[in-house]
Protein backbone atom coordinates (compact mmCIF):
# COMPACT_ATOMS: atom_id res chain seq x y z
CA UNK A 1 0.00 0.00 0.00
CA UNK A 2 1.58 3.40 -1.18
CA UNK A 3 2.19 5.78 1.38
CA UNK A 4 1.11 6.61 5.24
CA UNK A 5 -0.69 9.32 6.44
CA UNK A 6 -0.98 10.31 10.26
CA UNK A 7 -3.58 13.21 10.32
CA UNK A 8 -3.77 15.04 13.54
CA UNK A 9 -6.00 18.48 14.65
CA UNK A 10 -4.84 20.43 17.40
CA UNK A 11 -8.16 20.78 19.51
CA UNK A 12 -6.48 23.96 21.47
CA UNK A 13 -9.52 26.02 21.87
CA UNK A 14 -11.80 25.88 25.32
CA UNK A 15 -14.23 27.90 23.83
CA UNK A 16 -16.60 27.11 21.41
CA UNK A 17 -14.37 26.49 18.48
CA UNK A 18 -13.23 23.10 20.27
CA UNK A 19 -17.36 22.45 20.97
CA UNK A 20 -18.06 23.29 16.95
CA UNK A 21 -15.16 21.17 15.97
CA UNK A 22 -16.76 18.15 17.77
CA UNK A 23 -20.34 18.70 16.69
CA UNK A 24 -19.13 19.06 13.19
CA UNK A 25 -15.99 17.09 13.34
CA UNK A 26 -17.19 13.58 14.38
CA UNK A 27 -19.83 13.24 11.15
CA UNK A 28 -17.49 14.22 9.01
CA UNK A 29 -14.66 11.66 10.11
CA UNK A 30 -17.59 9.34 10.31
CA UNK A 31 -18.59 9.49 6.49
CA UNK A 32 -15.04 9.97 5.09
CA UNK A 33 -13.94 6.30 7.39
CA UNK A 34 -10.47 7.65 7.79
CA UNK A 35 -8.79 7.38 11.54
CA UNK A 36 -7.66 10.34 12.70
CA UNK A 37 -5.78 11.73 16.37
CA UNK A 38 -7.08 14.80 18.05
CA UNK A 39 -3.83 16.17 19.96
CA UNK A 40 -6.39 18.27 22.64
CA UNK A 41 -4.77 20.57 25.62
CA UNK A 42 -6.13 19.85 28.92
CA UNK A 43 -8.14 23.08 29.35
CA UNK A 44 -9.76 22.45 26.22
CA UNK A 45 -11.05 18.80 27.62
CA UNK A 46 -12.01 20.47 31.42
CA UNK A 47 -14.21 22.62 29.32
CA UNK A 48 -16.11 20.33 27.70
CA UNK A 49 -15.73 17.07 29.52
CA UNK A 50 -18.85 15.23 28.64
CA UNK A 51 -18.63 15.65 24.70
CA UNK A 52 -14.72 14.52 24.84
CA UNK A 53 -16.31 11.39 26.75
CA UNK A 54 -18.63 10.77 23.43
CA UNK A 55 -15.81 11.17 21.10
CA UNK A 56 -13.13 8.94 23.01
CA UNK A 57 -15.64 6.10 22.53
CA UNK A 58 -15.31 6.59 18.66
CA UNK A 59 -13.14 4.31 16.64
CA UNK A 60 -12.01 6.64 14.50
CA UNK A 61 -10.43 9.09 17.19
CA UNK A 62 -8.04 9.10 18.69
CA UNK A 63 -7.64 11.37 21.88
CA UNK A 64 -4.20 12.54 22.97
CA UNK A 65 -2.55 15.63 24.34
CA UNK A 66 -0.85 19.10 23.44
CA UNK A 67 -0.12 19.90 27.11
CA UNK A 68 -2.46 21.73 29.15
CA UNK A 69 -2.17 25.35 28.45
CA UNK A 70 -0.89 25.18 25.13
CA UNK A 71 2.64 25.97 26.76
CA UNK A 72 5.85 26.61 24.60
CA UNK A 73 8.22 23.78 25.32
CA UNK A 74 11.04 25.19 22.67
CA UNK A 75 12.00 28.98 21.92
CA UNK A 76 11.54 29.76 18.33
CA UNK A 77 13.31 31.96 16.40
CA UNK A 78 11.81 32.38 13.04
CA UNK A 79 13.88 33.78 9.93
CA UNK A 80 11.15 35.69 7.91
CA UNK A 81 11.28 35.03 3.86
CA UNK A 82 11.79 37.84 2.15
CA UNK A 83 8.78 40.08 1.47
CA UNK A 84 6.60 38.73 3.83
CA UNK A 85 5.46 39.29 6.84
CA UNK A 86 4.15 36.73 9.64
CA UNK A 87 3.58 36.95 13.14
CA UNK A 88 3.78 40.93 12.45
CA UNK A 89 7.85 40.34 11.79
CA UNK A 90 9.52 40.87 8.50
CA UNK A 91 12.94 40.07 9.35
CA UNK A 92 12.73 37.62 12.64
CA UNK A 93 10.26 36.39 14.91
CA UNK A 94 11.06 35.36 18.73
CA UNK A 95 8.24 33.72 20.74
CA UNK A 96 9.92 32.81 23.86
CA UNK A 97 8.98 29.38 25.97
CA UNK A 98 8.46 28.41 29.32
CA UNK A 99 10.95 26.81 31.93
CA UNK A 100 11.51 23.20 32.42
CA UNK A 101 9.56 23.22 35.68
CA UNK A 102 6.85 25.27 34.63
CA UNK A 103 6.50 22.67 31.85
CA UNK A 104 6.57 19.60 34.62
CA UNK A 105 3.77 21.17 36.40
CA UNK A 106 1.82 22.04 32.97
CA UNK A 107 2.31 18.33 32.21
CA UNK A 108 2.01 16.96 35.61
CA UNK A 109 -1.94 19.18 35.17
CA UNK A 110 -2.48 18.18 31.15
CA UNK A 111 -2.10 14.26 32.51
CA UNK A 112 -4.44 14.63 35.76
CA UNK A 113 -6.99 16.08 33.82
CA UNK A 114 -7.32 13.07 31.19
CA UNK A 115 -7.27 10.34 34.29
CA UNK A 116 -10.13 12.40 35.59
CA UNK A 117 -11.85 13.02 32.42
CA UNK A 118 -10.81 9.91 30.17
CA UNK A 119 -9.80 7.65 32.82
CA UNK A 120 -6.31 7.07 31.41
CA UNK A 121 -3.69 9.29 30.61
CA UNK A 122 -2.32 9.77 26.95
CA UNK A 123 0.67 8.47 25.22
CA UNK A 124 0.51 10.96 22.68
CA UNK A 125 1.76 14.91 23.09
CA UNK A 126 2.01 17.71 20.31
CA UNK A 127 4.62 20.51 21.18
CA UNK A 128 2.40 23.87 20.89
CA UNK A 129 3.87 25.73 17.78
CA UNK A 130 6.35 22.53 16.70
CA UNK A 131 10.07 23.40 17.20
CA UNK A 132 13.06 22.25 14.75
CA UNK A 133 14.55 19.08 15.52
CA UNK A 134 11.79 18.21 18.02
CA UNK A 135 13.45 17.73 21.58
CA UNK A 136 16.39 15.76 19.86
CA UNK A 137 18.68 18.75 20.75
CA UNK A 138 16.83 19.00 24.89
CA UNK A 139 17.51 15.23 26.26
CA UNK A 140 16.89 17.66 29.82
CA UNK A 141 12.94 18.11 28.04
CA UNK A 142 12.71 14.20 26.43
CA UNK A 143 13.46 12.85 29.95
CA UNK A 144 10.19 15.41 31.51
CA UNK A 145 7.75 14.18 29.06
CA UNK A 146 8.93 10.52 29.04
CA UNK A 147 8.44 11.19 33.00
CA UNK A 148 4.77 11.46 32.44
CA UNK A 149 4.03 8.40 30.42
CA UNK A 150 4.41 9.46 26.87
CA UNK A 151 5.80 7.63 24.39
CA UNK A 152 4.77 9.62 21.12
CA UNK A 153 5.31 12.80 19.99
CA UNK A 154 4.73 15.63 18.00
CA UNK A 155 7.33 17.83 18.45
CA UNK A 156 9.58 18.19 15.13
CA UNK A 157 7.44 20.98 13.09
CA UNK A 158 9.70 23.32 11.91
CA UNK A 159 12.87 23.60 9.73
CA UNK A 160 15.64 24.75 9.98
CA UNK A 161 15.23 28.34 9.55
CA UNK A 162 12.08 27.63 12.15
CA UNK A 163 9.40 27.77 9.45
CA UNK A 164 8.03 25.98 7.14
CA UNK A 165 7.62 24.12 5.47
CA UNK A 166 8.95 20.57 6.92
CA UNK A 167 10.66 18.34 4.32
CA UNK A 168 9.15 14.95 3.55
CA UNK A 169 12.48 13.76 3.26
CA UNK A 170 12.66 14.10 7.27
CA UNK A 171 10.32 10.96 7.91
CA UNK A 172 9.09 9.69 11.66
CA UNK A 173 12.09 8.13 13.82
CA UNK A 174 12.26 7.38 17.74
CA UNK A 175 14.62 8.95 19.89
CA UNK A 176 17.36 5.93 20.28
CA UNK A 177 20.33 8.32 20.30
CA UNK A 178 19.16 10.10 23.48
CA UNK A 179 18.09 6.65 25.38
CA UNK A 180 14.80 6.76 24.75
CA UNK A 181 14.17 3.94 21.71
CA UNK A 182 10.49 3.61 22.34
CA UNK A 183 9.96 6.88 21.98
CA UNK A 184 8.65 7.73 18.54
CA UNK A 185 9.16 11.30 16.87
CA UNK A 186 5.95 11.71 14.68
CA UNK A 187 6.73 15.21 13.35
CA UNK A 188 4.45 17.55 11.01
CA UNK A 189 5.43 17.64 7.71
CA UNK A 190 4.62 20.19 5.12
CA UNK A 191 2.76 23.00 6.97
CA UNK A 192 1.29 23.08 10.06
CA UNK A 193 -2.36 24.46 8.63
CA UNK A 194 -3.57 26.48 5.41
CA UNK A 195 -3.03 29.41 6.86
CA UNK A 196 0.46 28.74 6.95
CA UNK A 197 0.66 27.77 3.39
CA UNK A 198 -0.92 31.24 2.94
CA UNK A 199 1.70 32.69 4.96
CA UNK A 200 4.54 31.43 3.86
CA UNK A 201 3.60 31.31 -0.07
CA UNK A 202 1.80 33.12 -2.65
CA UNK A 203 -0.56 30.89 -3.66
CA UNK A 204 -1.08 31.06 -8.03
CA UNK A 205 -5.06 32.38 -8.29
CA UNK A 206 -7.11 29.69 -8.67
CA UNK A 207 -4.83 27.01 -6.80
CA UNK A 208 -6.23 26.28 -3.43
CA UNK A 209 -4.76 24.75 -0.27
CA UNK A 210 -6.67 21.35 -1.47
CA UNK A 211 -4.73 21.41 -4.57
CA UNK A 212 -1.54 21.62 -2.94
CA UNK A 213 -2.74 19.10 -0.11
CA UNK A 214 -3.49 16.46 -3.61
CA UNK A 215 -0.07 16.95 -5.19
CA UNK A 216 1.20 16.14 -1.61
CA UNK A 217 -0.44 13.13 -1.76
CA UNK A 218 0.79 12.10 -5.12
CA UNK A 219 4.22 11.98 -3.94
CA UNK A 220 3.43 10.54 -0.70
CA UNK A 221 1.62 7.95 -2.97
CA UNK A 222 4.78 8.11 -5.30
CA UNK A 223 7.90 7.70 -2.96
CA UNK A 224 5.98 5.75 -0.25
CA UNK A 225 6.40 8.02 2.75
CA UNK A 226 5.24 8.68 5.67
CA UNK A 227 3.59 12.04 5.70
CA UNK A 228 2.04 13.70 9.31
CA UNK A 229 -0.27 16.20 8.35
CA UNK A 230 -1.98 19.14 10.79
CA UNK A 231 -4.51 21.14 11.28
CA UNK A 232 -6.66 23.37 13.68
CA UNK A 233 -10.11 23.67 15.07
CA UNK A 234 -9.72 28.14 14.63
CA UNK A 235 -12.95 29.17 13.65
CA UNK A 236 -14.83 26.07 13.85
CA UNK A 237 -17.31 27.31 15.90
CA UNK A 238 -19.81 27.58 13.44
CA UNK A 239 -20.78 24.79 11.07
CA UNK A 240 -19.75 27.16 8.12
CA UNK A 241 -16.56 28.20 9.69
CA UNK A 242 -15.74 24.64 10.32
CA UNK A 243 -16.62 23.74 6.59
CA UNK A 244 -13.78 25.91 5.23
CA UNK A 245 -11.82 23.33 6.95
CA UNK A 246 -13.67 20.49 6.12
CA UNK A 247 -13.77 21.15 2.55
CA UNK A 248 -10.17 20.88 1.84
CA UNK A 249 -10.35 17.68 4.55
CA UNK A 250 -13.00 15.51 2.39
CA UNK A 251 -11.05 17.08 -0.49
CA UNK A 252 -7.64 15.30 0.11
CA UNK A 253 -9.22 12.38 2.22
CA UNK A 254 -10.92 11.33 -0.44
CA UNK A 255 -8.43 11.66 -3.28
CA UNK A 256 -5.39 10.33 -0.73
CA UNK A 257 -8.12 6.92 -0.30
CA UNK A 258 -8.15 6.65 -4.28
CA UNK A 259 -4.23 6.39 -4.61
CA UNK A 260 -4.20 3.80 -2.08
CA UNK A 261 -2.77 5.40 0.93
CA UNK A 262 -3.92 4.38 4.03
CA UNK A 263 -4.51 6.40 7.30
CA UNK A 264 -3.12 5.58 10.55
CA UNK A 265 -3.89 7.29 13.86
CA UNK A 266 -0.77 8.31 15.91
CA UNK A 267 -1.12 5.68 18.20
CA UNK A 268 -1.19 2.63 15.77
CA UNK A 269 1.73 4.11 13.82
CA UNK A 270 3.45 3.82 17.41
CA UNK A 271 2.62 0.71 17.85
CA UNK A 272 3.69 -0.67 14.66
Amino acid sequence: MPGTILFGIDVESPDENAAGFIRHGVPLFEDLGVPVTWYVTGATLAAHPDAFREVEAHPLIDLQAHTYDHVIMKAIWMKIPEGKTIHGATDYFFQDCVTPAELDADLERCQRTFQDILGRPARGLTGPWGYYRGLGDRPDLLDLVYRHGFRFLRTFARNETDGQPVPLEWQPFTYAAQGKPDVTELMVHDYQDDFYWEAFNDPVPGVTYADHMMRMVDRVAAEDLVWSTCSHDHGAATKEGFDRKGTWYRAFIEYAREQGVRFLTGSAFHRG
